[in-house]
């Protein structure tokens, strides 16, 4: 590990989960109809990217793909505590699924020059949570996934995850550099300070990077780029359950005994 590594850490603009509509053309999300909102499982990944530079110095950028207007959830993560954020846009990546995607946040952490990529689960806009594996599939990284805690070991060049399993937790080393996909609520985190909201909303300026910058071809990006696709959309009506009221022990053991079982 580096003496001061630069951790790197991946946030994402949605829809507010709440208020986002589906459009019934196309199957995809009506981004226009939610407010766009930082994704919640990233700011578990920012408070665990700062815990992490706490404990062993170094710096946190922030790095966040789409449209200009993107870069507000950049304000959001430099305002509890990150060093610096990077807006990565460009028209090419318009329409990318997971793969281009992660494909593009992997060159942008190596344009960064990161000893460490961080990122929350997964988002709420497509649930996924395919795009930090992809990013350590692109870069040749180790990975650690649904990790709940983190710990540094500079002098062996690794990192610790705790990860939870059924009956308990284990503990996993990988050495750096290494993707980090951290579980959603399984930190509390920061609030950010006056003086540093001060700071993101009238001082701060985001580095921009587009596909020429970071060396992408953009025939590997993009709608054209990206295999998912919606194979069709159907309302499912709800079922009509029958209910049977009873009085006593007795008459229910008598009203199960001539229940139909389904198969």
């Amino acid at each position: 590990m580096t003496t001061d590594p630069t951790i790197v850490v991946g946030i994402k603009q949605v829809p507010d989960d709440d208020e986002v509509r589906i459009d019934p053309d196309t199957g995809r999300l009506d981004r226009s109809s939610a407010p766009a909102v930082l994704n919640g499982p990233d700011r578990n990944a920012l408070e665990a990217a700062l815990q992490l530079r706490d404990e062993m110095s170094g710096r946190v950028v922030a790095m966040t793909m789409g449209p200009p207007p993107a870069a507000e959830v950049l304000e959001v993560a430099v305002a509890m505590g990150c060093d610096d954020g990077v807006l990565v846009s460009d028209i090419a990546f318009g329409g990318s699924d997971t793969w281009p995607t992660s494909l593009t946040l992997a060159r942008t952490a190596e344009y960064l020059d990161a000893d460490v990529v961080v990122s929350g689960e997964e988002t709420t806009d497509s649930s996924t949570g395919q795009v930090p594996p992809g990013i350590a599939a692109h870069l040749g990284w180790a990975q650690l996934t649904y990790v709940e805690e983190l710990e540094g070991l500079p002098e062996d060049g690794q990192l610790v995850a705790r990860r939870d399993v059924e009956g308990g937790y284990e503990r996993v080393a990988a050495d750096l550099p290494v993707v980090v996909a951290v579980a959603f609520g399984e930190n509390d985190p920061r609030p950010a300070g006056l003086h540093r909201k001060l700071y993101a909303e009238n001082e701060f300026e985001p580095v921009t990077l587009d596909a020429d910058t970071l060396d992408i071809d953009e025939s590997r990006v993009g709608l054209e780029a990206s295999p998912t696709n919606v194979g069709g959309m159907e309302t499912i009506e709800g079922v009509d359950r029958e209910r049977v009221t009873v009085d006593d022990v007795d008459d229910l053991v008598e009203e199960l005994g001539e229940t139909e079982v389904l198969p």
